[in-house]
């Protein structure tokens, strides 16, 4: 219990120092031209131990190909992770969580869905702003949200939410542009 709390403190203090280097300018991406597929792959890693000790079923919907995008593949694989560890968080022992990719000609999105709690109607418009939290409870301080926000806009992309409410699941989609076009960071 104690190594735990001690990885979750440690992930709150590094979640706080990136949005503080976020807001002053002093964050440096390293991005480079990665399949989207593997980032995925690491983020399911990275939060594989959260999804198995609820005893979630987690669905991974990957790309038959392409999907390539320009992007720091550490600050990618925390954005996902981050969005993951939220699902299993916030569902219900034995939930299910599904990760989706899918493509179209000049972007490529990554959907985290969860059979979970949900979010009222009234936190929609909010649950990305800091320190904003649902109030039932799940450990959250209004941190990785705002983080995550912050981290996909530096690469060039959107993050949305839906939910029909609450005990009716959330969905979060992350868009980014792929690599070769306009939009894309090289």
């Amino acid at each position: 219990a104690i190594e735990r709390q001690t990885r979750h403190l440690t992930r709150l203090v590094d979640d706080l120092l990136d949005l503080s280097r976020i807001n002053s300018g002093k964050i440096e991406l390293r991005t480079e031209r990665l399949r989207l597929n593997d980032i995925v792959s690491q983020a399911v890693a990275l939060a594989q131990p959260s999804i198995e000790q609820r005893r979630h079923e987690l669905r991974v919907h990957l790309l038959e190909s392409g999907g390539e995008v320009v992007a720091d593949a550490v600050r990618l694989a925390q954005v996902l992770s981050n969005l993951l560890n939220n699902a299993a968080r916030y569902t219900e022992p034995g939930g299910v969580i599904e990760l989706t990719c899918a493509q179209d000609e000049t972007h490529a999105r990554v959907t985290v869905r969860d059979s979970g709690r949900g979010i009222p109607p009234e936190l929609l418009d909010k649950v990305f702003d800091m320190f904003v939290q649902e109030q039932s409870g799940g450990g959250g301080l209004g941190i990785g949200l705002s983080l995550v926000r912050s981290l996909v806009r530096l690469h060039g992309g959107t993050v949305t939410v839906a939910s029909d409410g609450l005990n009716r699941g959330s969905a979060f989609t992350i868009e980014l542009p792929r690599a070769g076009t306009q939009q894309s960071l090289q």
